[in-house]
């Protein structure tokens, strides 16, 4: 698990956040034409801590070939409590995003780790070979 701290500022003032990287994979997944079809992209699981905590709310995100930013799969509360949930790379529903600055975090880690050929802000994203 990876544990990173990330500077956001929000309306004038900077907030610290302590993102824990607890996976970041390639994912391939097959559904059919109903549900939009093949989906293949990288899938993230971050729980952000905000200053004193010690748990956090936890997405499940995923950045299909192609698209520019991460999208929210999933949202579990502290105690787990399911927010929403749909499946990989689920792009049938309401669109939620994160703040860039935690983009770029899992932007970096999939270039350090190798998944991406080209990722990054409005970068579509291409995997390595």
């Amino acid at each position: 698990m990876d544990r990173i701290t990330v500077d956001v500022e929000i309306d004038g003032t900077t907030h610290q956040f302590t993102l824990l990287l607890t996976e970041l994979n390639k994912r391939t997944e097959s559904y059919g034409a109903l549900l939009g079809g093949d989906r293949t992209g990288l899938e993230a699981q971050v729980t952000v801590l905000e200053p004193g905590q010690d748990k956090g709310n936890t997405f499940f995100l995923s950045r299909l070939v192609g698209e520019g930013d991460w999208v929210i799969d999933a949202k579990f509360g502290p105690n787990s409590f399911p927010h929403w949930s749909h499946g990989f790379g689920a792009r049938y529903t309401k669109l939620r995003g994160l703040l860039p600055e935690f983009g770029d975090v899992l932007d970096d880690a999939a270039r350090e780790r190798k998944l991406a050929a080209a990722i990054g802000r409005d970068v579509p994203l291409e995997l390595a070979g």
